[in-house]
């Protein structure tokens, strides 16, 4: 079975442009590392002329420290299709760089162990979240001169309990097959602005940033402590629109198990900074938790 690219040419460029827009990225790209005490990483999924900078310094970072024989790529479902929690049962996904397979013993091992989790496809037929990440893991791993496989995981709810059972399930699932994995969390974080229903902002342009920053500092704050019923509080609170909270739950659960102490804040920026629009604006970060 072969997923093809969905967004290719809308959310990131190909060809040329793509291996170019990568190459402009990674130019401080540092040594292939082989320490390997990442345990997860948290990336936004927008276009890369917005995101791909902030993106790119999980991926740097994670290329640095070691690259994982499987990445267990969680994304929000925003096209309602297919199961509430949906794993990519097996094959391969195709983008403008190649295919990368999928790691379907992990995959069926974290269904069987969730029993939360469905074998689907479907979800993630057009799903952007998971795509986009690939690339990056794609010209992380080529450089490094090893094939990494994938588990793409979708979800369509997202809370405490949905994060526990996932992190808990990806974490005994990697046990019991012997991977060495590394979740990613694909997550923006606030969105703001009347295109996404909001009273439009009738302040200074260049306050709303920093509106949107603040919104956004008091959940990331709680993901840096790995406070998994923190960060939803937040959330809740703020009702704010931060998209794939379950994934970065999964992560938090995931690496507190797998003996992670530190995770750090390495970028952050709005994509105002790039469409000056208070109409729409989304937050991104760059976040890995580490062991000691």
């Amino acid at each position: 079975m072969k997923r093809y690219p969905a967004v290719a040419g809308q959310f990131y460029p190909e060809g040329d442009a793509l291996i170019g827009m990568l190459k402009e990225f990674f130019k401080d790209l540092g040594e292939h590392g082989s320490e390997r005490k990442i345990t997860a990483g948290i990336a936004p999924h927008a276009g890369y002329i917005f995101s791909g900078y902030t993106a790119s310094r999980t991926y740097k970072a994670i290329y640095e420290d070691g690259i994982p024989e499987t990445f267990v790529i969680f994304g929000p479902n925003h096209t309602g299709l297919g199961s509430p929690i949906a794993v990519y049962p097996s094959g391969e996904w195709v983008t403008p760089l190649g295919s990368v397979k999928v790691d379907s013993k992990l995959a069926k091992e974290i269904v069987k162990v969730s029993r939360i989790a469905d074998l689907d496809d479907l979800a993630h037929k057009y799903e952007h979240s998971i795509e986009v990440q690939l690339p990056f893991i794609q010209y992380i791993a080529e450089k490094a001169g090893v094939e990494v496989k994938i588990v793409p995981i979708t979800l369509g709810i997202q809370d405490e309990d949905i994060s526990e059972s996932l992190g808990k399930a990806v974490f005994e699932a990697s046990r019991s097959l012997g991977r060495d994995v590394i979740i990613l969390a694909s997550t923006d974080f606030m969105h703001y602005g009347s295109f996404y229903g909001y009273v439009p902002f009738t302040g200074r342009p260049d306050e709303l940033p920093n509106l949107v920053r603040e919104g956004d500092m008091r959940v990331i704050r709680r993901i840096l402590e790995f406070d998994l019923d923190g960060m939803f509080e937040e959330i809740r609170r703020m009702n704010h629109t931060m998209c794939g909270p379950g994934g970065v739950g999964a992560a938090i659960v995931f690496s507190k198990l797998s003996g992670a102490e530190r995770a750090e804040l390495l970028h952050y920026t709005t994509s105002f900074e790039v469409s000056r629009s208070t109409d729409a604006i989304v937050g991104y970060a760059s976040i890995v938790m580490r062991r000691a």
